[in-house]
C-alpha cells in the first residue's frame, strides 16, 4: 500500500523557490521578507507541514522540555496545579516525575534532569533538604519552586500561616472545649507541619488541644484518631488536609464522637463525604498558572532577584461544622 510521502524542509524550499536556510530561519522565527513569509505560510498550510521540534531544539541548543518534579500524584492539589501549568503552556513538553515524598529520590531526579538539557525545573516540593537546596543552587538552570518559602529561589507559595490563623479564629467561634489537631511533621512539610499548624495553635492557645502527627493518608489518620478517641472525646477535629480529616471523620463516626470537622484543601472530597467538609480552600489551578508564568519570566531573565508570589485562600463553611 502506497503512503503519502511526508513533506520536508527541502520540499518546502523547492516549491517556494528559496534556500533551505531561508525555510529554517522562517521556522525558527527569524527574519524573512514579507513575500517569502506569505509564500511559505501558504505551503505549510497546504501540506500540513509539521516541523521536527526535537531536531530544531538540538540545532538551536534550546530544549522545549521542562522538568516538573512532584512529591505525590495522589494529591488533588498537585493535580490541579499540573492542570494549571498545562493550561498556560503552548510550546513546552512537561517531563513529570513523581518522587513519592522521598527526598533522596527527589535529589536523584534533580541530578538526572541536569544531565538531560531540560529548559529548566518546576519543583513542587514538600521538603527542601540542605542537599537538595545546594544542588539546585549549583545549577545554572531556570528554577521555580512551589510549596516552600525558600528565599534563594523564585517561588509560588500558599499563605499557610494566614490560613492556619483563619481556621483557628473560625474554630474559636465554635466554642470548642476539647480539640484534636492532626497534622504533618514539620520536617516532612514545613509549610503545612509548621506554618499552617502554628497558625491554628496560636489562635487556640488557651483551649485544650491534642496534637498528633500523621502522614497524608486517610488510613493512618483514621488509626491515630481512633486511638485518641478511646481515651477521650473531642467536640472539634481539625485536619491539616482534607484527606487527613476524612480519616478522623471515619473514626469519629465509628466511635460515636459528637464532633465538628475542619480541613484544608480544594477537592471533590470536601463535597462527596457526609457531612460535607468545612475547609480552607486555595485555587490550586491558579497557582499552577502562576508557576508557569513565573517560570517563563525567569527563563527570559525578566527578574534579577528571586521573586516571591504568595496566594491567599478562603474558608468555605459546610455541614461538618454546622452539625452537632
Amino acid at each position: 500500500m502506497n503512503m503519502e510521502k511526508k513533506i520536508t524542509i527541502s520540499d518546502i524550499a523547492k516549491k517556494a523557490n528559496v534556500s533551505k536556510s531561508t525555510v529554517s530561519r522562517y521556522l525558527n522565527g527569524g527574519s524573512v521578507s514579507k513575500t517569502t513569509r506569505e509564500k511559505i505560510d501558504e505551503l505549510v498550510a497546504t501540506y500540513n507541514y509539521q516541523p521536527n521540534t526535537f531536531a530544531q531544539s538540538l540545532k538551536s541548543k534550546r530544549n522545549h522540555t521542562v522538568g516538573v518534579i512532584v512529591p505525590r500524584l495522589d494529591s488533588a492539589a498537585q493535580v490541579e496545579m499540573l492542570r494549571g501549568l498545562d493550561s498556560e503552556n503552548t510550546d513546552d513538553t512537561f517531563l513529570i516525575v513523581n518522587t513519592y515524598q522521598d527526598s533522596n529520590r527527589e535529589l536523584a531526579e534533580i541530578e538526572k534532569m541536569r544531565t538531560q538539557n531540560v529548559r529548566g525545573l518546576i519543583i513542587l516540593t514538600a521538603n527542601m533538604t540542605d542537599e537538595i537546596r545546594n544542588t539546585l543552587l549549583e545549577s545554572d538552570m531556570p528554577i521555580v519552586v512551589q510549596g516552600q518559602d525558600e528565599s534563594a529561589f523564585n517561588r509560588v507559595l500558599m499563605n499557610d500561616l494566614a490560613a492556619g490563623e483563619a481556621v483557628g479564629a473560625y474554630a474559636r467561634s465554635l466554642n470548642p472545649k476539647r480539640v484534636l489537631l492532626l497534622t504533618i511533621p514539620a520536617e516532612h512539610d514545613w509549610a503545612i507541619g509548621h506554618d499552617r499548624t502554628e497558625g491554628i495553635k496560636n489562635a487556640l492557645s488557651d483551649i485544650d488541644v491534642t496534637t498528633l502527627e500523621t502522614d497524608f493518608s486517610i488510613t493512618q489518620s483514621k488509626a491515630l484518631a481512633q486511638a485518641a478517641m478511646t481515651d477521650q472525646s473531642f467536640d472539634l477535629i481539625i485536619g491539616a488536609t482534607d484527606r487527613i480529616v476524612v480519616g478522623a471523620l471515619q473514626a469519629g463516626l465509628e466511635s460515636g464522637q459528637q464532633a465538628k470537622y475542619i480541613g484544608f484543601g480544594k477537592s471533590d472530597i470536601s463535597t462527596t463525604v457526609t457531612p460535607n467538609l468545612t475547609s480552607f480552600e486555595y485555587d490550586f489551578f491558579h497557582a499552577g498558572q502562576q508557576l508557569y508564568r513565573l517560570f517563563n519570566q525567569v527563563c527570559d531573565d525578566s527578574y534579577k532577584e528571586p521573586q516571591r508570589i504568595v496566594l491567599d485562600g478562603e474558608l468555605i463553611e459546610r455541614a461538618s461544622t454546622k452539625s452537632s
